[in-house]
């Protein structure tokens, strides 16, 4: 038997986490990188889950995240407090914070629209050779198609879209 077997599942899930931080943190420092190692080490998390063979450690971690997931409000009392303490430096450098955080936002606007409407266009080219696997109805059976009216009544119903003029 392993000796990680013999670990409760909540202490070898942060075991799991603080490894995955330990090596962002090593990366980090050891390729001089600009990014900061805790975000290395849940890119490497997130690796581990998209990779078959890996994803059963993602799995192993997750009763120590699930708590932790929990309370995550708890954990923006120490950057809160930091930033009570250091609020006349962040007046003295307010406009290059603005600029950076408006132009990141407006920046992750961009490009989530770009890659939303090119994932729109690919759906659209797709659709158009017959329905997908398992998505629904064809295209064209639908109320915009004559086959009923545009509130999703019978053919054969008067009455209008909020039901105005049926028969009492």
């Amino acid at each position: 038997m392993s000796r990680a077997a013999l670990l409760p599942p909540v202490l070898l899930g942060l075991v799991i986490l603080l490894l995955a931080q330990m090596v962002g943190l090593a990366l980090s420092e050891l390729l001089g990188l600009p990014v900061p190692g805790v975000v290395l080490g849940l890119l490497l998390i997130v690796l581990l889950g998209v990779l078959r063979p890996t994803r059963a450690v993602v799995r192993a971690a997750e009763p120590a995240a699930t708590p932790l997931l929990a309370h995550l409000q708890l954990l923006f009392v120490p950057p809160g407090v930091g930033i009570v303490l250091e609020l006349r430096t962040l007046a003295e450098n307010a406009l290059p914070l603005a600029l950076a955080v408006g132009g990141s936002f407006v920046l992750a606007l961009l490009v989530s629209g770009t890659l939303l409407q090119a994932l729109l266009r690919r759906q659209d080219r797709r659709g158009t050779a017959g329905p997908a696997r398992g998505t629904g109805p064809a295209r064209g059976s639908g109320p915009a198609d004559g086959a009923g009216p545009p509130d999703g009544g019978a053919p054969g119903d008067r009455r209008g879209p909020a039901g105005e003029g049926a028969p009492a």
